[in-house]
């Protein structure tokens, strides 16, 4: 296993059969899809920069914990369990959103060994507290979305999944009542909820080589009530023309993973983050995305104090701003 996952001595092809050994297909796999989810940031918290910033703060319980057990099936709750993790009872259906929810995020070379980013803030619930699920939406393939220790856990044959184009093969051999790819505008009537794949501006690929991975945003609809989850996305003025016409209640948007100034074309900053919601007409709105990994160069609690200056004035707009924070939409 250690001479398998040793980075330091990678070996050449072999001029007889050109291909891959197994070790060096294992590194560059590692290091790919590390810095796919991360950049360079998620790389050095791995191997061997542990001494920069944040190296002291201590992995910590969330404030709130969420109950769903108590949750009314006449009402639409929201919570945010994390990063992109989000547990929704919408009208009686139970939607569970890009959950990443152990304690490390990253490749599983192994079974469910995990190697990459460790977590800040714990989940505010685990695989086992969500309870069934009738909808499993993952917006993309980069591991802090899809975790493979977290789906292999969530497994279940009454729970419909929704993936995005070109990653089913990724769920082979995991067991859900159906597994179905959908691409930007697709729509899908799934458990009593609509779902619409929404193109925003990031990517999807898993692994370097697989560029046809694509990533969606999505917007979920029932009984008159739209969510749209923004997922990672750049600014973008696509979703605005998407969207239009449709009534949005809630926004959940992406504010974190904005540097360095690279990062800012496929992660929107948080005051660009608060103009989509905005261009939306969004009547509520949650920021995501941030407080959990440290998978980029800015602070922490930087993205969350920073939506808080580009909604001010209409904070009251803001309905979630803690790990482990519930919603319910007013009646």
């Amino acid at each position: 296993m250690k001479d398998q996952l040793d980075l330091s001595n990678s070996e050449s092809l072999s001029n007889s059969s050109k291909r891959f050994t197994r070790r060096k297909f294992i590194s560059l796999g590692l290091l790919g899809t590390l810095g796919l989810t991360g950049g360079y940031v998620a790389m050095d918290n791995v191997f061997g920069n542990q001494g920069t910033k944040n190296s002291g703060q201590k992995f910590v319980r969330p404030n709130f914990i969420p109950t769903p057990n108590k949750w009314s099936k006449d009402d639409v709750t929201v919570a945010w369990l994390g990063h992109a993790s989000f547990l929704i009872n919408f009208f009686g259906t139970k939607i569970l959103i890009d959950p990443a929810l152990d304690s490390r995020i990253g490749i599983t070379p192994i079974g469910n060994l995990t190697i990459g980013p460790s977590r800040y803030i714990a989940s505010a619930l685990t695989s086992d507290e969500v309870g069934p699920l009738d909808l499993l939406l993952v917006s993309h393939a980069h591991t802090d979305h899809f975790d493979y220790p977290t789906l292999r856990n969530l497994q279940s044959p009454n729970t419909h999944v929704v993936t995005a184009k070109n990653t089913l093969p990724l769920w082979n051999g995991m067991n859900f009542k159906s597994v179905e790819e959908m691409h930007w505008q697709d729509s899908k009537s799934l458990s009593g909820v609509k779902v619409t794949a929404i193109e925003g501006k990031h990517w999807g690929a898993r692994i370097p080589w697989k560029k046809g991975m694509e990533a969606n945003s999505l917007l979920l609809s029932k009984n008159g009530v739209s969510i749209f989850f923004g997922a990672d996305t750049g600014y973008t003025e696509l979703i605005k023309q998407q969207l239009s016409g449709i009534p949005i209640d809630l926004a959940i948007m992406g504010i974190g993973a904005y540097s360095p100034k690279s990062f800012e074309d496929k992660h929107a900053t948080p005051e660009q983050a608060w103009k989509m919601a905005e261009e939306m007409s969004a009547k509520w709105v949650v920021p995501m995305h941030w407080g959990s990994f440290n998978l980029s160069r800015e602070p922490m609690e930087e993205p969350i104090l920073r939506f808080r200056q580009a909604a001010a004035g209409q904070i009251e707009k803001v309905v979630i701003q803690e790990t482990g924070g519930t919603w319910i939409r007013p009646r």
